[in-house]
């Protein structure tokens, strides 16, 4: 029989230990660090959507030249729009629940078949804990996100 010698190829359990404790802490810290990330990848996804469904929604205005009401409801949670002519439902889209409509004195505008927007206001959305602020000017459906 052979005797074991103190040489052998092998890993002490102080050794295995150490390095389990090592990869423990660096995943935690990658845990929290992607949490953030995406916290932060959601709310650039939906502020681009928001911009995205306005955008079409003007288009689809002056294409058909048909009036579409663009309406934000906090008691739903959600936006759409909806052309008046036809009552068919163009857009209709749940807010994220990270997601917030603060306040607004704009709560639905019309967009014209000439492009046009009837009212002009702001809307203050809060994204996981960070204020948008939304800005409709009045004329060429222009507006502007921004962060505060």
């Amino acid at each position: 029989m052979e005797s074991l010698t103190k040489e052998q190829n092998g890993f002490t359990l102080l050794e295995i230990l150490i390095v389990l404790s090592v990869l423990t802490i660096i995943l935690s810290i990658s845990f929290f660090s992607l949490k953030s990330f995406w916290a932060t990848m959601q709310k650039n996804m939906f502020l681009n959507q928001v911009q995205s469904d306005i955008y079409f929604a003007h288009s689809y205005a002056i294409n058909r030249e048909d009036t579409i009401l663009f309406r934000f409801s906090r008691i739903s949670h959600q936006y759409e729009a909806v052309s008046r002519d036809t009552n068919k439902v163009l857009i209709n889209k749940k807010l994220p629940a990270a997601i917030r409509i603060e306040e607004t004195n704009l709560p639905s505008f019309y967009i014209t078949p000439d492009g046009n927007v009837s009212n002009f206001g702001t809307m203050m959305l809060n994204v996981n804990g960070k204020t948008v602020k939304i800005t409709f000017y009045i004329g060429r459906g222009r507006f502007l996100v921004e962060e505060q």
